[in-house]
C-alpha cells in the first residue's frame, strides 16, 4: 500500500481502509450473518416450503451480505467485490484439482459403502452445491481473507477465528460427548486447511468451493454417515484425499503450469485504486496478493 502524498493530520485508528476498518466491518457484517437464521425461523418459512429450500434461501441471503460486507468495507462495486472473494479467479484448475484430490473418496466408498436410497435432489443440491459455496463464501472468501489480508491479523488468527464458528455449526447432530469432540475436531481442522488452501491458490475461491463440494458430494451418494464424523474408512479416505490436496497444492505451478491462476502473482497483478472521499489529496492504493 502505498499514500500519495503525506497527509500531516493525525490518523485516527478508525479510518476507512485501515486495519480496524476492515476487522469491524467483517465482524458486524459477520454477525448479521450469523443471525440471518433467527430472522428466517421468525418468518417461519417451513409452513410454505421444504426446509431444504429454506435453507437455499439462507445461503443465498448469506452470499449476499457477504458481497455488500465487501462493497461497504473497500467502497466498491459488485465488480471489485466478486473479485476480492476470488470469484472472478479461473474455475478449470479448480475443479481439476478437486476431481483429482477427492478420488480416494469416491473410490473407497464406492467399494465400502452402497449408494444412499433417501438420496434427493434437494439434498444433493443444497447439501452438496449451494451449501458449500456459502459456507465457503462467508468463512474464507469473506471473513479470512477480510481479517487476514485486510486487518493484518496473521494466519492463524484469521484462520482460527472462522473455522471455530464452522465447526460449531456442524455440532448440532451429535448425540453424545465423544461425537461432539469429533466432529469439532474433524471440521475445525478441515476449514484451517481451506483457509491455508485459498492462501496458496490465491485466493481462488473456486478451489475449496469444488474439494469441499466433491467431499459432501461422495458422502452423501453413498450414504457414508449422517453426521460428518464417520467411521474408520470414511476418515481413512477423507485423510487420503486431505494428502492429496495438500501434496497437489504445494506442486500446483508444476502441475498446472500454463493454466492462469495458478502462480501465486496471479492476484498481484490486480489492484483497487481508491479515492478517499474526506480528502482527495491522499490515495490509497492497496493491492491485493
Amino acid at each position: 500500500m502505498r499514500i500519495e502524498p503525506k497527509n500531516d493530520k493525525p490518523r485516527r485508528w478508525l479510518t476507512p481502509y485501515s486495519r480496524a476498518w476492515y476487522a469491524l466491518i467483517a465482524i458486524v457484517t459477520f454477525v448479521v450473518i450469523d443471525h440471518l437464521s433467527d430472522l428466517l425461523h421468525q418468518l417461519n418459512l417451513r409452513r410454505f416450503m421444504h426446509w431444504q429450500i429454506a435453507q437455499a434461501i439462507r445461503n443465498t441471503l448469506e452470499v449476499v451480505f457477504a458481497i455488500f460486507g465487501v462493497v461497504v468495507a473497500h467502497r466498491g462495486g459488485l465488480k471489485l467485490a466478486v473479485r476480492e472473494l476470488g470469484m472472478a479467479a479461473p474455475a478449470v484448475p479448480a475443479l481439476t484439482f478437486a476431481a483429482i484430490a477427492s478420488a480416494p473418496m469416491l473410490i473407497a466408498f464406492a467399494i465400502g459403502f452402497s449408494i444412499n436410497r433417501e438420496m434427493t435432489f434437494l439434498s444433493v443440491a443444497v447439501g452438496c452445491f449451494i451449501g458449500p459455496f456459502a459456507e465457503e463464501v462467508i468463512f474464507r472468501g469473506y471473513l479470512f481473507r477480510q481479517l487476514y489480508q485486510r486487518a493484518k491479523m496473521g494466519f492463524w488468527v484469521s484462520a482460527l477465528i472462522p473455522s471455530i464458528i464452522f465447526a460449531a455449526g456442524h455440532a448440532y447432530r451429535a448425540t453424545h460427548f465423544m461425537e461432539l469432540t469429533g466432529i469439532l475436531a474433524i471440521t475445525s481442522f478441515g476449514s484451517i486447511l481451506l483457509c491455508w488452501l485459498y492462501k496458496r491458490w490465491s485466493y481462488n475461491l473456486w478451489v475449496i468451493v469444488s474439494i469441499h463440494c466433491a467431499m459432501n458430494l461422495w458422502w452423501e451418494v453413498f450414504a457414508v454417515d449422517n453426521t460428518a464424523l464417520g467411521g474408520w474408512l470414511a476418515n481413512g479416505a477423507r485423510l487420503a484425499t486431505i494428502a492429496c490436496a495438500i501434496f497437489l497444492t504445494i506442486f500446483k505451478d508444476r502441475f498446472w503450469p500454463s493454466l492462469p491462476g495458478t502462480a501465486d502473482a496471479t492476484n498481484a497483478a490486480e489492484s483497487i485504486s481508491i479515492e478517499t472521499k474526506k480528502d482527495s489529496s491522499v490515495r490509497l492504493i492497496p493491492s491485493i496478493a
